[in-house]
């Protein structure tokens, strides 16, 4: 194999070793499995035209979605999907879901592959992500595939970076490598600045996969314009690791193919169908009930239906006295530098907007603030309501400050006369919640 390139492909190829180990692998895999999906699988994209089905957001279409790609991986399987919410109370048994680890954690999981049913686990934060619901996806049903081929125990590693190699061996390469790494933007509620989320996908970096997804693409012989077109499709980095990755792949000597035991291409087998393998799912063919949509976050709306809330219920005076002195603050200060000093100086608004804060705090006391506890809505309340208009949870009762809010609940549930199981359930936190 040629020699580690220098300069900054240095960041954009694997480690010598590490290219040694994966060309390797898939050897390996080829020899077990045959070069039939290296060489003419489709190599599947996140588009309408791999995937034909109607989705509604729910189960039925999560199904959907694995059984078309158990379809372009060769697997005659059931599926059972699971989704399980993020709020405790209504998250149920987890059934099968690994354990984290360094960081990461699996969203989309095998949870069991039984009597050729393929069970799989989804959280449903995961359903808000279409492409790496559909990445994820993808791998779950590449670890089915070494399961059912005996290439890993059922009770195997899920983030073994060999299910990640699959994928790019059964045509899911452009999924899973776009997904390996991808960066989304969250900005605080009430705050000016935002952070960029690294969201990871799998035991392999994305320059591993697109090392991979380049390998592949020699092995076919494909031109200079279909390269071009799969660049097109992988984010900015990942194209760029894929570009440089098959320029390296492109001056090995012995070639690629050689290397990964791939037969002449007179002996490979004849490509799979599109149109045969998007045909309509059978028993799939009318339309069914509704589905309960879990791709939608709807916010604080009714999070704690049939749970308790307390009224927060406290004078005006700290948060009037507080806006009328920062508002003075600012507004002087933009007026002074405006008018160049030929204004009222700082000084004089800084005794102007301490004159202000303590009117504030004067008038403040003549109303009241209420407040729903819970932190995430906060929603204001009459004393009259016994619901949230926002979280619908129960209005149980009223405290002086936000802090008091656990305190408050843990009473009135330990106050119950039934139902002690549910009280502690909603006390403490799950054995389900935390995994």
């Amino acid at each position: 194999m040629a020699a580690p390139e220098q300069g900054d492909d240095g960041l954009l190829l694997p480690p010598l070793d590490d290219r040694r180990w994966l060309l390797e692998q898939l050897r390996g895999l080829v020899a077990a499995r045959g070069a039939g999906p290296l060489t003419t699988a489709l190599l599947v994209e996140p588009s309408p035209r791999f995937f034909p089905d109607r989705w509604g957001g729910g189960e039925a279409s999560m199904r959907r979605l694995l059984l078309r790609l158990c379809a372009y991986a060769g697997l005659e399987l059931r599926v059972a999907v699971a989704i399980y919410d993020a709020e405790p109370a209504r998250r149920g048994e987890v059934l099968g879901k690994p354990m984290a680890r360094n960081g990461q954690e699996l969203t989309v999981w095998l949870a069991g592959l039984v009597g050729g049913e393929l069970r799989v686990g989804v959280e449903a934060t995961a359903m808000m992500d279409p492409v790496t619901l559909v990445a994820s996806a993808a791998r779950v049903v590449t670890h089915a595939y070494r399961v059912v081929h005996g290439l890993m125990p059922l009770t195997g590693d899920a983030l073994d970076p060999k299910i990640d190699l699959t994928t790019v061996y059964l045509g899911f390469g452009l999924l899973t490598a776009d997904a390996a790494l991808r960066f989304t933007t969250r900005t605080n509620t009430g705050a000016v600045n935002s952070r960029r989320t690294p969201l990871r996908l799998g035991g392999l970096p994305p320059q591993a996969l697109c090392y991979l997804l380049a390998a592949q693409v020699h092995v076919r012989g494909e031109g200079r314009a279909e390269r071009q077109r799969i660049a097109r499709g992988l984010q900015t980095n990942q194209a760029a690791f894929f570009r440089h990755a098959y320029a390296a792949i492109e001056r090995m000597d012995p070639p690629i193919a050689t290397q990964l035991g791939v037969p002449a291409r007179e002996q490979w087998p004849a490509p799979p169908s599109l149109a045969a393998l998007t045909l309509a799912i059978p028993g799939d063919d009318d339309p069914a009930e509704p589905e309960t949509r879990r791709d939608e976050d709807h916010g604080v709306l009714g999070m704690n239906v049939g749970k308790p809330v307390f009224m927060v219920d406290r004078s005006m005076a700290p948060r009037l006295g507080r806006v009328l002195f920062m508002g003075c603050l600012m507004l002087g200060g933009v007026a002074s530098r405006m008018s160049q000093g030929d204004g009222v100086g700082m000084s004089s608004i800084a005794v102007i907007a301490v004159g202000l804060g303590l009117g504030g705090l004067g008038i403040g006391r003549l109303f009241r603030d209420r407040r729903c506890s819970e932190p995430k809505c906060g929603g204001p309340l009459r004393p009259e309501l016994r619901v949230c208009p926002r979280c619908q949870g129960e209005v149980v009762g009223t405290i002086k400050h936000p802090r008091e809010r656990l305190a408050a609940e843990e009473a009135y549930l330990r106050a119950l006369p039934s139902a002690p199981a549910e009280a502690a359930a909603l006390a403490e936190p799950s054995e389900a919640s935390a995994s």
